[in-house]
């Protein structure tokens, strides 16, 4: 049983027996002395040098005995029985039994009638070894539990990682199954919508053909209506001419087709010198917002450019010295004035501001005339009517305003785009204004129908100015993606683009002159 338990070591008081020849090796702490005694036990050189050499050779016999002395072990004593029996009660809890053995026994002892060695025998060991067994085993119990219950936790944990794992990698398989699908689904798309495009390119070239042909007997038409209106005007010159002269035979009479949409003599008219008359726009006559009577809506024709056979005085400002000088400045809006527009026959002025307004002012005195206020965001640009009497804006809101400046006030809002709008041009002859918007579109608009009744797309940015050629039906655009662009506005389609900024374009100026072109362009 002693063998078994080995592992087991009590602490308890011993003493060891040593030889007599042994001395301590603690190093003690010198106490003085008084003088007097300490002069008694004076010693000579020759003495204090044989001490030392008995010492070294008594330690060296000391080591010699500790190497070869048997290993000294601790042992256990014996539990007594009454503190066997104690143990025992306050274990099992029989609290009032232990207090009637204390006290009995404490009696017993201090009366004399228990003897030490006889009536207080010790333990076998043999129990004391049974009871260490015993807690050992409780504690290796309460262990067991607590790491099984670990166990469980790990177990569970386990087993619900490796269901997230299988969730996870079934999820995996299926984004691959779709992914292969896609994949094969993309290249059977690619090489389906492939074939189409050889048709594409065809059905492309057929309709900018079409498109060509309605354009040049669209022009064919009104060159021949146009020379049609001339023989009857000449006819009606005849007509009092063969009245005087007698003759009774009536005039000829040519059959004229219903006149279309106003024509204006176009670049053929004016090339070959034919008389050019002013025309009517429609026949079916509506009342414009703007105060005049309309048709129901049709582009106008390209006219001819009354600015062709001017000669424009040169300004004094660059023939004298200096050039350029400031003569008035005077404070107009309490933020950035973002544009400027001039009035086509009097020395007026509009500004527009990040403040939301507009003014009108007169020069050079800078005297304010009007404020339009309505936007909700800044204003980008403004426009005159050729009349004078009407200006269009376009905001940050979205929207294009027109102000009628005989009633003071905003006769029509127009808000199809969807972003703000940067610039408006109306046209020289007409009532049709464009508008350039940073949702990369142009938009025409028929201010009489109070509609878009066309939308230019092909710039790939912010359309930042838009610009009616003087007399023309054609339009200049420029915009953020770097290009300045020429529109058809009768068929909708882009004549030209110029590339060469490398830069966002901000503005485009046209020449009133446009026998030969000149776009003035600024980042």
């Amino acid at each position: 049983m002693e063998a078994e338990h080995d592992e087991l070591f009590y602490i308890t008081e011993a003493t060891l027996e040593a030889d007599d020849d042994e001395e301590d090796e603690h190093v003690y702490q010198e106490v003085a002395v008084d003088s007097a005694s300490s002069s008694d036990q004076e010693e000579d050189w020759d003495a204090i040098v044989k001490r030392v050499k008995e010492k070294k050779s008594q330690n060296l016999n000391l080591s010699v005995s500790t190497t070869n002395a048997p290993e000294v072990t601790v042992t256990q004593p014996s539990e007594v029985v009454d503190d066997f029996v104690r143990n025992f009660l306050l274990r099992m809890g029989m609290l009032r039994t232990l207090h009637c053995f204390q006290t009995e026994w404490y009696e017993m002892a201090q009366t004399g009638r228990l003897r030490q060695s006889a009536d207080n025998p010790s333990l076998p060991d043999v129990y004391s070894q049974n009871r260490q067994l015993d807690k050992e085993v409780e504690m290796t119990k309460a262990e067991m539990e607590h790491y099984k219950e670990a166990a469980n936790i790990a177990k569970q944990k386990y087993v619900k990682m490796k269901k997230e794992r299988d969730y996870h990698r079934m999820h995996h398989r299926q984004s691959l199954q779709e992914k292969n699908k896609l994949i094969t689904d993309i290249k059977r798309m690619r090489k389906h919508y492939s074939s189409y495009e050889p048709a594409m390119q065809q059905l492309k070239q057929k309709y900018e053909t079409a498109t060509r042909e309605k354009m040049l007997a669209r022009l064919e038409r009104d060159k021949t209506i146009t020379e049609l209106n001339n023989l009857q005007s000449t006819l009606a010159c005849l007509r009092p001419l063969s009245d005087n002269t007698g003759r009774s035979q009536p005039a000829p009479v040519v059959n004229a087709a219903p006149r279309t949409p106003a024509h204006v003599p176009s670049r053929y008219d004016i090339a070959d010198n034919k008389p050019v008359e002013p025309q009517t726009v429609s026949d079916t006559v509506t009342t414009s917002i703007i105060g005049k009577t309309r048709k129901e809506f049709s582009f106008p024709h390209n006219q001819a450019n009354p600015y062709l056979s001017q000669t424009l005085p040169i300004c004094a400002h660059l023939t004298r010295t200096g050039g350029f000088k400031m003569t008035h400045s005077f404070q107009a809006h309490d933020c950035g004035i973002s544009r400027l527009c001039y009035h086509p026959t009097k020395p007026l002025v509009v500004t527009c501001s990040d403040d939301h307004t507009w003014k009108l002012w007169n020069l050079p005195g800078g005297e304010l005339l009007m404020t339009g206020e309505g936007h909700k965001d800044w204003l980008g640009g403004a426009d005159f009517h050729s009349s004078g009497l009407y200006l269009a804006t376009c905001s940050g809101d979205g929207t294009v305003k027109i102000w009628d400046f005989t009633k003071s006030q905003c006769m029509l809002t127009l808000s199809e785009h969807i972003q703000p709008v940067w610039g408006c041009s109306w046209h020289s002859t007409a009532d049709v204004l464009a508008s350039a918007s940073m949702d990369h579109t142009i938009r025409i608009w028929d201010v009489n129908g109070k509609r878009c009744v066309l939308t230019l797309r092909g710039h790939a940015d912010s359309v930042n100015s838009v610009q009616f050629l003087p007399y023309s039906s054609v339009l200049c655009s420029c915009s953020a993606d770097r290009t300045v662009s020429l529109w058809d506005c009768r068929t909708g389609l882009c004549c030209h683009t110029f590339y060469g900024h490398e830069h966002s374009c901000n503005y485009a100026a046209v020449n009133v002159k446009v026998t030969t072109p000149c776009i003035v362009t600024y980042m």
